[in-house]
């Protein structure tokens, strides 16, 4: 039935009859309805082109209409989430009607502050135009939010506030209708993360039913929207909450309901997700941050209040005292590790965490005030302290699985005080266990219409919960998985590779690594000589890398994407480009001030142009025909050096017995491998793509002043296997180019 369904789901899709599914597809799909069936896992490479989308929702929609089973399904990308809400999801839930006469429900759930707070974005706009405690009406507000665009200096909770940008935000957030949902992503101006804040809240922060428009709440009724569905659709960052805390955000949530299967598309970025949300970090900065609120928050004039806030001042030092002296030795640009039996807050993390709880005390004034937003405030401080008290235990004890490092910081750019400090952190390196408790079982939730429950609650006994629990089916696919992921991520399938409809495009297509010319050796490599080894110079690969780029571009005549291992290089590659485009070619860039999806937006509407980014850029943008016919990409994007990825490295070397040269390749040469294999994808994103992609890093050949370690170039190598035309050879690269360009322009005349 699930491929009856995938069947009727692929001919309502194109139109056609008699289409049938890709073999990929088809395949996937036989595995998933076997791990449903047996509450087991699959692990998939589904390269781009397969249609994995179909294939997830074709066994989701059956689950429900059949089996009553209920599914997440998360995703990294927005893009990917919209368009399985909006486009891929319909489809499928039509076809399943037509299979079993049952149309199941799908809905959305994203973060809580995904979602505008109207209470908030009120108090917000009352606070900037003066009218705290008069409570003007919704158009009389607007109409003197519109009058703050003209205002060069705003301010809100003494914060600077841009009306350039904040008031087009504001009036948006006051005049959404009961329907709408009022998430961020539908919000077409341009924001920023503190101007978001002014306009939501987190649900550590939220009042509840005491909130007097908690009937137009919209993270509630998104949440409400969720509970009804079958099919829940959401990104990895809620699911990585719920790992690396143990939250039950979605998997357990007694508003939500039970949940059967979990679905991870784009499963490669779940780990990383999951590793920064469980990152914690304690500093003087955090602490005089807090500090500030406080005096925001609460009556300054207050002696027990001022003194909270002479506490927290005086802490800020003693601990920025206490780190400073533990890595007094740390050179510029190092991390201190923490060692296994030391406490970097040995002296003031007991007392950090008694000033936070008194502060959290003096705040229980303010629950009942009919000042609705002192209460937003008090609860956001609130929510604010807890993690702070959460981040001392953390950074405190050594944990098995986690990291701990202290490193220098520095502010932010427009705070008031440039002077770096230091920052002791804590994050976890080995998330199977935490996905294996928290994600992959959930549990037994208790039937409230239950009559022993019933009785047990009239009698005032207490119902114990969480007693049971049990295996959720899991599905992970990706266009690009590392070979031990499953095993990474706590799963027992081993990978499955499925057959991709691509081929014949990489076929099409052409790979270019350059060889350098005997005039290019001593540019990039000055003093070598034949029988030496050659030392890689970043700023002079940088302005070699920026000569080739222009001049594939030139040849391409536009029409690329143009990647980046770091910003520097990224910001002379645009330059450069801006320069020779000379009216020919519009050139958009990272740093142009707009966001991810405008730019690539702007750049798919002009198929001439060229769009230049890092390494955000190397997943999630698609461009298909001749716009995105040039990828070229500076070098391989390994990260640099850090605590995660080095405690990662030693848990490896532990458990496999091996060097740290052979560990590496798990964990840095992995991540970049993967990193560039999804960057090449950008090339082909149809079957009838075509075009060049250049990894212009001469290290990838053996020839040369200096190559990649032999085990280290084969990775690289194989994530760059698709393609079966290589050619080291400039002249054939540009000609190359010029004939498809020309072809191109020919068909357009």
């Amino acid at each position: 039935m699930m491929q009856k369904t995938l069947t009727e789901t692929v001919r309502l899709a194109t139109g056609i009859p008699d289409a049938q599914g890709r073999p990929g597809q088809v395949s996937l799909v036989d595995h998933i309805e076997e791990a449903i069936r047996t509450t087991g896992h699959v692990v998939g490479a589904c390269p781009t082109g397969v249609g994995k989308s179909f294939s997830l929702l074709a066994p989701a929609m059956i689950a429900a209409a059949k089996y009553g089973q209920r599914t997440v399904i998360s995703t990294e990308s927005l893009a990917l989430l919209s368009q399985i809400l909006l486009k891929d999801a319909p489809v499928a839930a039509a076809a399943c009607e037509r299979v079993t006469g049952t149309k199941p429900k799908v809905a959305v759930l994203k973060g809580f502050s995904n979602y505008v707070c109207g209470q908030s974005a009120r108090d917000s706009a009352e606070a900037l135009t003066d009218t705290v405690g008069q409570r003007p009406s919704l158009p009389s507000l607007r109409s003197k939010v519109k009058r703050l665009t003209n205002q060069k200096r705003l301010y809100l909770d003494g914060r600077p506030f841009d009306p350039v940008n904040g008031v087009p935000l504001l009036l948006w957030a006051l005049s959404l209708t009961a329907d709408q949902a009022g998430d961020k992503q539908s919000y077409t101006g341009n924001t920023t993360t503190e101007l978001w804040d002014a306009v939501s809240v987190g649900p550590s922060e939220c009042i509840g039913d005491a909130c007097p428009i908690f009937d137009l709440c919209k993270p509630r009724a998104a949440r409400a929207k969720a509970a009804d569905a079958d099919i829940v659709v959401t990104n990895h960052s809620m699911l990585a909450v719920q790992a690396a805390k143990g939250v039950p955000v979605i998997i357990g949530n007694k508003t939500l309901g039970e949940f059967h299967i979990i679905m991870i598309d784009e499963a490669h970025a779940l780990p990383a997700n999951v590793r920064s949300a469980g990152a914690s970090e304690v500093s003087s900065a955090a602490v005089m941050s807090l500090t500030r609120s406080i005096s925001r928050t609460l009556d300054e004039s207050d002696p027990a209040v001022g003194r909270l806030i002479k506490e927290g001042n005086a802490l800020a030092i003693e601990l920025e005292d206490e780190l400073s002296e533990i890595a007094k030795y740390t050179k510029s640009g190092e991390v201190c590790k923490i060692k296994e039996d030391a406490d970097p807050v040995e002296t003031t993390g007991d007392i950090l965490i008694a000033w936070a709880r008194s502060v959290k005390s003096a705040l229980d004034g303010i629950a009942k005030s009919k000042n609705m937003q002192a209460r937003l405030k008090a609860k956001r401080l609130s929510g604010r302290l807890d993690a702070f008290i959460g981040a001392v235990g953390q950074v405190k004890l050594h944990r098995i699985g986690t990291a701990r490092w202290i490193e220098s910081k520095t502010p932010p750019v427009n705070a008031k005080s440039q002077t770096p400090y230091w920052c002791a952190n804590a994050s976890p390196v080995n998330i199977s266990g935490l996905l294996q408790a928290n994600l992959w079982t959930a549990p037994v939730m208790v039937d409230e219409e239950d009559e022993t429950v019933q009785a047990m609650k009239e009698a005032g006994e207490p119902v114990d919960e969480e007693t049971e629990t049990y295996p959720m089916t899991v599905i992970a696919v990706s266009a690009t998985l590392p070979s031990r992921f499953g095993y990474q991520v706590g799963l027992t399938a081993e990978n499955v590779n499925y057959p991709s409809p691509f081929d014949k495009a990489y076929d099409d297509s052409l790979l270019y690594i350059p060889k350098l010319t005997p005039a290019e050796i001593p540019e990039m490599f000055p003093g070598w000589r034949p029988g030496t080894k050659g030392k890689f110079n970043g700023a002079l690969h940088q302005a070699w890398a920026t000569k080739r780029n222009v001049d594939l571009v030139e040849a391409n005549a536009g029409s690329a994407l143009i990647l980046s291992a770091n910003s520097a290089a990224g910001k002379a590659y645009a330059a450069a480009l801006r320069r020779a485009a000379k009216g020919r070619w519009t050139v958009h860039s990272q740093w142009d001030g707009l966001s991810t999806q405008q730019l690539t937006n702007l750049w798919r509407d002009d198929e001439k142009s060229v769009l230049v980014g890092t390494k955000s850029f190397m997943t999630g943008v698609d461009a298909k025909g001749r716009t995105c016919s040039l990828v070229t990409i500076d070098r391989i994007p390994r990260a640099a050096g850090n605590p995660v990825d080095d405690a990662r490295v030693e848990a490896i070397m532990d458990a496999l017995q091996t060097s740290k040269w052979s560990a590496d390749l798990y964990v840095y040469v992995s991540d970049a491998a993967l990193l560039l294999e999804q960057a090449l994808g950008r090339l082909i994103r149809s079957v009838s793509d075509f075009g060049m992609a250049a990894i212009l890093d001469p290290r990838m050949l053996k020839t040369g002043p200096v190559s990649y370690p032999e085990p280290t170039r084969k990775v690289y190598k194989d994530a760059a296997g698709r393609f079966s035309k290589v050619t080291t050879s400039q002249t054939v690269a540009e000609e190359y180019l010029h004939r498809i360009s020309d072809a191109a322009f020919a068909l357009a005349s």
